[in-house]
């Protein structure tokens, strides 16, 4: 690895994920207390997920413009220029009015959805091939690692601080992750200058246009979408319809179930650390198992109405999700040129915000038309589908995994 960029990138993404939670508990808590509505509260979702999926389409116009690195560093500097603008508007204006709060949400998740798709295109050329596995793992473990204390501890945070301290602490941390983002150094022979012959319109659907055209890509993409409209059951107003009306447990359950998950993710990332050189030999093996183990744990969570047992088959559906989720992001990071892998991702991005809202929506209706526990067993079969289709295509996947 180049050991010294890719430390800077791994403690930059830490700095903006403990940014990303604390400024959305503060920016919930708040919203709540100036409107006392769970409705107006949820807007911070769907917005949030809104601006995603429409930034993510135009991002690769942006992509295509600026450096990797330079597009991370200017991203989290804008953010932190909206936390400090709200600061600024907090002392100005208390309570800061609802509308005012849900614009800040949209215009922090359009700078999100550049982020990510270039941390992700950026990770092959700071790594060695052989080393995909690990660097997705040891990212995927901090982020989660972090994410797991920041909403573990952003209310206790809050309570302590208040709102003012914390959105000051928000902008010092996405202040220091682009800070953080200017220490990476990029070799510049894998950055040859490209000429600007590509139209707009080709610009935008190159990375669509890849994603299909390429057969392991596309089988990987149909997987992404079958995951992705299954995802939505574990969305947080329908997990805690299950908790209360499945397992009759108060909403501290809720928030056990959620840390159960995260813990679980967690653990996947350390697997995909310590068994790097096995999952990169079985990327094809782990994809096929992950899905169908996750199938399994899925039914068997709708169905066994135990707490103890619910929060054991949550944690365990933590390591088949990280470990294919690293096992699929490594084999597209293989199959696709440096200079396209922006664009793909961007695609990605778009296709898993477009599912999970769509999901979102689906699991919440077959909630209140059929129960819960129904819901989550369309979800367990969506799940094994994609076993389906992943065993189908075995010989594409563990030819692609070995090339």
């Amino acid at each position: 690895m180049n050991k010294y960029s890719f430390r800077f990138l791994w403690i930059g993404q830490s700095f903006a994920s403990l940014a990303d939670v604390l400024y959305l508990v503060a920016l919930i808590t708040l919203l709540y207390a100036a409107t006392g509505s769970a409705t107006y509260t949820a807007m911070v979702a769907f917005l949030r997920c809104l601006a995603n999926l429409i930034s993510g389409f135009f991002a690769p116009l942006i992509l295509d413009r600026f450096p990797l690195r330079s597009l991370l560093v200017y991203a989290q500097f804008g953010q932190a220029t909206l936390l400090l603008g709200l600061v600024v508007l907090y002392f100005a204006q208390y309570p800061v009015s609802p509308p005012i709060i849900l614009g800040f949400v949209i215009l922090i998740s359009i700078l999100e959805a550049w982020i990510s798709p270039a941390k992700n295109a950026i990770v092959p050329r700071l790594v060695d091939e052989n080393q995909l596995v690990k660097a997705n793992g040891l990212l995927a473990t901090v982020d989660q690692g972090v994410r797991l204390a920041g909403w573990s501890l952003g209310a206790a945070v809050f309570v302590w601080l208040g709102a003012l301290p914390v959105l000051w602490l928000t902008f010092a941390l996405f202040a220091l992750s682009a800070v953080a983002m200017t220490r990476i150094r990029l070799s510049a022979t894998l950055h040859p200058e490209q000429p600007e012959l590509q139209s707009t319109w080709h610009k935008l659907r190159e990375g669509w246009v890849i994603l299909w055209r390429l057969p392991v890509l596309r089988v990987i993409s149909a997987l992404e979408i079958l995951e992705g409209l299954a995802g939505g059951i574990f969305a947080g107003a329908v997990m805690l319809v299950y908790v209360k009306n499945v397992l009759h447990r108060g909403e501290d359950w809720w928030g056990f179930i959620n840390a159960s998950f995260l813990v679980g993710t967690l653990v996947g990332g350390l697997g995909g650390i310590l068994l790097s050189r096995f999952v990169d030999r079985w990327l094809g093996h782990t994809i096929m198992f992950g899905s169908l183990i996750f199938c399994v744990l899925t039914f068997s969570f709708a169905w066994i109405p135990i707490p103890s047992a619910a929060l054991i088959l949550n944690f365990l559906m933590g390591p088949a999700f990280q470990l294919r989720d690293i096992a699929q992001r490594t084999l597209c990071q293989k199959w696709i040129e440096p200079g396209k892998l922006p664009q793909v991702f961007s695609a990605k991005g778009t296709l898993a915000f477009a599912t999970f809202g769509i999901s979102s929506l689906l699991m919440a209706g077959l909630t209140d038309l059929l129960g819960v526990q129904y819901a989550l067993t369309v979800s367990a079969t969506l799940y094994a589908t994609c076993a389906i289709i992943a065993v189908g295509n075995k010989a594409l996947l563990l030819a692609s995994s070995k090339a």
